[in-house]
């Protein structure tokens, strides 16, 4: 059955045309008071945690402490000097009998 966008418009109208045309049902002040009253005595709902919204609360709660940590560690390891380790991997691997790990520094 193809429906052109006339043919939604049409049914949409007449739809709304039947929903405002509709009488509305009277209610007495003392049913709504009765109805008002047994939703305040049920109370609130029980609230139940499962372990995953537990571990989506700490989770959010530590993430600008680990963003902080990834800064200060990016930080450290641009400044630290690589070419060093680079240099001595490189000398033990082209010439490994005469670089020992016993002449390289800091070893």
């Amino acid at each position: 059955m193809n429906f052109q966008q006339k043919d939604y418009t049409n049914l949409e109208n007449a739809l709304r045309k039947a929903y405002r045309g509709k009488a509305k049902p009277q209610v007495s002040e003392q049913w709504e008071m009765s109805v008002m009253q047994h939703i305040r005595s049920l109370g609130a709902l029980p609230f139940k945690t499962s372990p995953l919204e537990l571990f989506e609360q700490f989770g959010w709660r530590f993430a600008p402490a680990a963003c902080i940590v990834i800064a200060l560690l990016t930080f450290w390891m641009v400044k630290l000097d690589f070419v060093s380790e680079d240099e001595m991997a490189k000398i033990s691997i082209e010439q490994p009998i005469e670089a020992s790990y016993v002449e390289m520094p800091g070893l």
